[in-house]
């Protein structure tokens, strides 16, 4: 391929915890097109965020990054993409991406704040460490609230509150990608009807939608609940020394079935929390909705 072939020319760059894992596996397993080996490279993330590698960064030029994109010699993909869901709230992201030689398309897939904020603090406390698994969620609301918790670091969860008033982060996107390089959707799309989606993403990309009509949907990065917490944190210790690839995914697979089971879902207190949270954020939301055309009924 030629010099800068291999960039990618579609990133799903947000948000956290609202099917993005999912889009990534469904793109890349269109024939015509191709993954990075890494779902979410991180790689336009600013410095001092908490997936920030000082030797895989854009920092250091864009030779680096190029590894992620194996695409064999004679391949020729339509599309090739990452998902770093993150991106839509770095400076780095928005000074770069727009500005990449391949011109990337960029898919912003957006979930009801309230139930994201209540989904990232699940996901963090249960399948990471970035959330004490003994702080509840009402805890959690008021550390990320007054900022009297650091999460070791990880910013999605210090700033859930600012990370959840959407249309602030995506209006600079809009504004250095211009809307045909841009699409904005509401998770609720997915879950009523992903064929549909996927089809109309597809679409967008100049890929063939026919290829889903028997495509079997398979489901990444759920979150889970584990059964044994000490071997959860072993296993946290251990995975992110292990390389990317099969024998990654073999041992994921076993480690699943051994130690995790299915979240129980909020509780009622939870459930009460989500509720205040959803009226904080109408006005936000109704923002979302008139600058991109959002669908927020159901998120209130």
């Amino acid at each position: 391929m030629g010099e800068t072939n291999w960039l990618p020319n579609f990133i799903i760059a947000g948000a956290p915890k609202a099917g993005t894992s999912s889009l990534h596996a469904w793109i890349a397993d269109h024939p015509d097109a191709f993954g990075s080996v890494e779902k979410e490279t991180y790689f336009f993330v600013d410095p001092g965020t908490h997936m920030y590698r000082p030797d895989f960064h854009i920092a250091g030029g864009l030779e680096s990054y190029k590894s992620q994109f194996p695409i064999p010699a004679g391949s020729a993909p339509k599309i090739i993409l990452e998902a770093t869901p993150g991106y839509m709230y770095y400076q780095l992201a928005l000074e770069h991406i727009p500005a990449l030689e391949s011109n990337p398309k960029c898919l912003f897939i957006l979930r009801d704040p309230a139930v994201q904020i209540y989904s990232l603090y699940t996901y963090f406390s249960s399948n990471w460490n970035w959330i004490p698994a003994d702080m509840s969620f009402a805890e959690f609301l008021a550390a990320a609230r007054d900022g009297s918790h650091e999460f070791k670091g990880n910013e999605l969860a210090r700033h859930a509150f600012s990370y959840g008033r959407y249309a602030e982060h995506l209006i600079p996107w809009r504004e250095k990608l211009g809307e045909d390089r841009m699409m904005v959707l509401g998770f609720d799309d997915l879950l009523r009807d992903e064929v549909a989606l996927i089809k109309k993403i597809a679409a967008w990309l100049g890929l063939d939608p026919s290829f889903y009509d028997t495509y079997d949907f398979p489901r990444e990065n759920e979150t889970y609940a584990p059964r044994n917490q000490a071997l959860q944190g072993a296993n946290i210790a251990v995975r992110g020394l292990l390389p990317k690839g099969k024998a990654y995914e073999f041992l994921r697979g076993i480690y699943r079935k051994l130690n995790t089971k299915k979240p129980e879902g909020a509780s009622e207190e939870e459930k009460a929390l989500i509720a205040e949270l959803r009226k904080e954020f109408l006005p936000y939301n109704a923002q979302l909705s008139k600058e991109f055309g959002v669908d927020t009924s159901n998120w209130s």
